[in-house]
């Protein structure tokens, strides 16, 4: 009956075909005319601000690399970040600035290495892994492009699994922690700007979409108060980094009652949100690269550094847990090795590599002969005497009065420093293994205690993406013009390896940038702006400062952007130094600002040394001196 039935079509499909003309080819074509009008009639609905061929939303290392790789197809792009100018970056500006490579030969290996890091995992598919690779085997290449000149590689394997050791990262200048991929992607902005059109302070808060073909068509831009529908013509990129910065996510997704970002600040989970509301699905949203343990900077909202757990130089432990400190939780004993740091926040637990375990509250608790060994981070005082005074560190006569100062079980406390102080005597920790050179009695009063917080380097989670860099709905499919790079929805979904977000910036943001700037044939070309005005967005820009007699401006760049400052000579001496403009890091930048300030001013020469733990912002201080005395000549 069924053959019967297709047959009557199919004899009345010719009969119609012969009679009128009627063909598969025009019932194509007018379906693709239907949706083409349906498309135009929305444009024309909506009220626009603006049209640019690509929108990307954030100027991190990942919108940066995909506003690049869309302007060098041709583009016009709009780059919007919500960060004040100055301050934009997100995670990439105080990242390593290590960049994921692997010679074309070893992709193989490669593959295999990303498998045994995926593990049990269903994801990232291995076309997604191979994708990902052969795009790191072009990185070396790619930074030549972008103009970086001195670029060092080395291996680069954090897990010893079967295939990681064909793995390499590249270094620019064979610097690390100075910005200088970030300071690389900045300039080639910069050299784009007649395709590339960046606003700050510009949040994107919502993305255009028709609800009938579920095309992208724009962003919705706030900026001075007002809402802006800015059009792009064939793509939209999500580069907004993680949700480091929102405690409401973290509770929701990563389990913890609270932690806290090592470096981004304006990353709250804004580009997840967006995608969720036009039906993209998430993945990876509990894997973070932490938790490590950190005190929080009370100035910053931010852990002071990178950590404090061990790390291990020429065999050396050499982190200020590695001296006399031991780490405790909620019951007052002990939870983890405190001489270790955690690969990435993942600890090895009986053969598999998992977050590690924190309770919470949790507090580092030490002795006299541990505060004066050494500062707590590099940026601290000397003894660590400053933060005493500002309450960082909690100081007490007695074991006992030091636990009923931070309000944990006193008996407790004791027992575990008697039980800790027995290992060190013994040279050997049963429970936790910690390393034979770091066993230190806590045993000369006073005693003091900090409280730690879970810190991590990033989150991982966010809108699914494919290897063409497009993000995906929650069944499977691509939503039309939509794409995504870095680590909002980055492919790791457990372990992760260092330098693969940095590698995930450069190799998605050129997916992405580049299949963002096609042009599409779903939507139509024509402007959307005929009889309008662009909008004009407003920011808040540097304040210029005129020098009077025997004042100086010099600028350099700092790990937070530029540092200006305003020299004042009075018979060829330097008698004053004004820091005008920076955006480096509270309570550890600025710690290493007023220092080398007062080290020039006394020493009459910028070749002073440079603070331990900023030297970046040590350095750019020191030159933007110099180029300041320069202009006196």
């Amino acid at each position: 009956m069924k053959k019967l039935i297709v047959l009557l079509l199919l004899v009345l499909l010719i009969l119609m075909q012969t009679i009128t003309g009627f063909s598969f080819e025009t019932l194509t074509g007018q379906a693709q005319e239907t949706a083409t009008n349906q498309v135009d009639d929305f444009l024309k609905r909506i009220d626009w601000h603006g049209e640019y061929d690509v929108i990307v939303v954030g100027y991190g290392g990942a919108g940066a690399t995909a506003s690049i790789a869309a302007a060098d197809e041709g583009a016009k792009v709009l780059l919007i970040e919500k960060a004040p100018k100055g301050e934009e970056g997100g995670n990439t500006r105080f990242a390593m600035q290590a960049v994921i490579s692997i010679d074309k030969e070893n992709i193989d290996k490669g593959v295999e290495y990303f498998k045994n890091l995926r593990g049990k995992f269903n994801t990232p598919s291995d076309e997604m892994i191979k994708t990902y690779l052969n795009y790191a085997s072009q990185n070396y290449e790619w930074l030549k492009y972008l103009g970086a000149e001195n670029i060092s590689v080395f291996p680069f394997r954090e897990y010893d699994l079967p295939g990681g050791e064909v793995m390499e990262a590249l270094l620019i200048d064979g610097e690390i922690w100075t910005s200088a991929f970030y300071r690389t992607l900045q300039k080639a902005v910069e050299e784009r700007k007649d395709n590339i059109e960046v606003w700050y302070e510009s949040p994107g808060v919502g993305l255009i979409q028709d609800p009938e073909t579920k095309i992208i068509h724009g962003v919705l831009v706030e900026n001075n108060g007002s809402l802006l529908n800015i059009r792009a013509k064939n793509g939209v990129v999500l580069c907004t980094g993680g949700f480091e910065n929102n405690m409401q996510m973290i509770q929701d997704y990563l389990q913890l009652p609270y932690a806290y970002s090592k470096a981004a600040r304006y990353n709250t989970g804004d580009g997840i949100k967006m995608a969720m509301e036009v039906g993209a699905n998430l993945w990876h949203m509990s894997n973070i690269a932490g938790p490590d343990l950190n005190v929080l900077n009370p100035e910053t909202n931010t852990a002071f550094a990178y950590a404090i757990q061990g790390r291990k130089a020429a065999d050396l432990c050499t982190g200020f847990a590695c001296q006399n400190v031991i780490f405790v939780g909620a019951d007052g004993t002990r939870f983890t090795d405190e001489s270790v740091l955690p690969n990435h926040g993942h600890v090895n637990f009986h053969g598999s590599w998992v977050q590690m375990p924190v309770s919470l509250p949790a507090f580092a608790i030490f002795d006299e002969t541990a505060r004066l060994s050494q500062p707590v981070y590099p940026t601290w005082s000397e003894g660590n005497v400053e933060e005493i005074e500002k309450g960082l560190i909690i100081k007490a006569d007695t074991i006992k009065e030091l636990a009923e100062k931070i309000g944990i079980n006193p008996d407790n406390l004791q027992k575990q420093i008697r039980e800790y102080n027995k290992y060190c005597s013994d040279k050997k920790d049963p429970i936790f293994g910690r390393a034979r050179d770091t066993l230190k009695p806590i045993k000369k009063a006073p005693f003091y205690a900090m409280e730690l917080v879970p810190s991590f380097t990033n989150t991982q989670g966010g809108p699914e993406r494919n290897e063409n860099g497009e993000v995906l709905d929650v069944k499977g499919n691509p939503i039309p013009h939509l794409y995504s790079a870095g680590e909002l929805g980055s492919m790791f979904s457990g372990i992760y390896q260092g330098s693969g977000n940095l590698g995930e910036c450069a190799v998605f943001g050129r997916i992405s940038g580049k299949n963002a700037a096609k042009v599409k044939s779903d939507v139509s070309q024509e402007s959307v702006m005929e009889g309008r005005t662009p909008a004009k967005p407003v920011w808040k820009e540097p304040e210029v400062i005129i020098p009077k007699s025997g004042e100086f401006i010099g600028e350099d760049r700092g790990i937070g952007g530029p540092i200006k400052v305003l020299v004042t000579m009075k018979d060829n001496k330097i008698t004053g130094i004004k820091v005008v403009y920076h955006n480096e890091t509270k309570g550890v930048g600025t710690n290493a600002i007023n220092k080398i300030i007062t080290s020039i001013i006394e020493n009459q020469t910028t070749d002073v040394d440079a603070v331990s733990g900023a030297t970046v912002t040590s350095r750019a201080l020191m030159n933007a001196v110099k180029k300041a005395l320069d202009k006196k000549e």
